[in-house]
């Protein structure tokens, strides 16, 4: 197929489709037990709010001339592809069509949640109906968040044995790697009032609430899995637990290929970016992204700004998996239903990360914000 014919055979799936923006969440059904609800911890890094999206039409031109002038993301093969999530949602949102692609071609995914979501202020107190909250509340949360997760994978295809969760501190990760490295002065979460996992499906209730055990945690999984793929937070996202768990894999990975550690071969490595001034909904943050660094700052701009932009043309089948998937989020349809639905798109779109940018992120991103060790 040619370019022009390629490029109009897009922009004619995003018009066909992009009624799929406009549809409503189903309510969640399921064999999974159903606790209380989760949250979106607000950005504090470089941006102190992200507006409201706009409801989601079609895309403006420019976004999808890029979209179709980039190359599409392959799969012809069985791969194993470790998708690293802040929150639980955030698999689906960004990579609910990759991970059905991976399984489709007899790969396989792990999903590692790095938080269980238990820090989002607002939700909580929606789903408690009150002002007033304890950290048993925000616990429950992480725990419905959890199990929201489980069937959302599910609807994915994915077997429950898949996910890994951390429960590494909502909204703290970037405190993790600023002011809470060493073990001996961890962080305790200001809504569960916790200094460690104490989820019962933590990968380990040993570790503390220090950016050293979460680094620890990943090169574990990453050892374990041996992932050919990695799919990781794009370093330039506006939310900090996002930029912040980019950092900390691109580090663990960094040091693992230092050593030349045979259990993790070099892998290629995507990323996907959630929270972005108008992405993905205007042209905006094309001309932006292009200049920006980590967490949206000038840092490490120079080495992202040539970040290759890819893109996975979704199926019909693959599109009803996703919003199945996304519709076991009730806790998050709840309180942020227009901006989940901005996602539900014809397409997935990665920046794919070279070895200098692996590299070259953490050192400029920790020579910002503060040398840690």
């Amino acid at each position: 197929m040619t370019q022009s014919s390629r490029c109009y055979t897009g922009l004619l799936a995003l018009v066909l489709l992009s009624g799929l923006a406009h549809i409503h969440v189903a309510a969640a059904s399921g064999p999974l037990p159903n606790p209380p609800p989760p949250a979106v911890a607000q950005p504090h890094l470089e941006s102190p709010s992200i507006p409201e999206p706009r409801q989601l039409h079609t895309l403006p031109p420019a976004t999808a001339q890029l979209l179709w002038a980039t190359g599409e993301v392959q799969v012809t093969r069985p791969i194993r592809l470790m998708v690293f999530a802040p929150h639980p949602d955030d698999e689906t949102l960004a990579a609910g069509g990759l991970i059905q692609r991976v399984l489709a071609q007899g790969g396989q995914v792990r999903v590692v949640f790095v938080t269980n979501g238990d820090g989002y202020v607002d939700g909580v107190r929606k789903e408690v109906q009150r002002a007033h909250t304890s950290n048993i509340d925000f616990i429950q949360y992480g725990e419905r968040r959890h199990q929201e997760a489980l069937r959302a994978i599910h609807a994915l295809g994915l077997p429950l044995r898949s996910a890994v969760f951390f429960g590494f501190p909502d909204d703290g990760i970037d405190d993790l790697w600023e002011r809470h490295w060493s073990t001996t002065n961890p962080y305790t979460s200001p809504y569960t009032r916790l200094n460690r996992p104490v989820y019962k499906e933590s990968l380990s209730q040993r570790v503390e609430y220090v950016g050293v055990d979460l680094e620890g945690e990943i090169a574990r999984v990453l050892r374990d899995f041996s992932p050919e793929w990695v799919l990781v937070p794009d370093p330039r996202d506006r939310h900090p637990d996002h930029c912040t768990t980019s950092v900390f894999v691109l580090e663990a990975l960094r040091r693992l290929q230092q050593v030349k550690d045979p259990r993790v071969p070099r892998a290629r490595v995507l990323a996907f970016l959630v929270h972005y001034p108008n992405y993905p909904a205007s042209a905006a943050w094309l001309n932006e992204i292009a200049g920006a660094g980590v967490g949206g700052s000038s840092a490490a701009g120079r080495v992202l700004a040539d970040a290759r932009w890819t893109h996975l043309q979704l199926s019909s089948t693959e599109m009803a998996a996703k919003g199945q998937a996304l519709s076991e989020y009730q806790s998050q349809i709840h309180v942020m239903n227009p901006f989940l639905k901005q996602f539900m798109l014809p397409f997935e779109l990665f920046a794919e990360l070279d070895t200098a940018q692996i590299d070259g992120v953490p050192r400029e991103y920790a020579a910002r914000f503060r040398g840690r060790r």
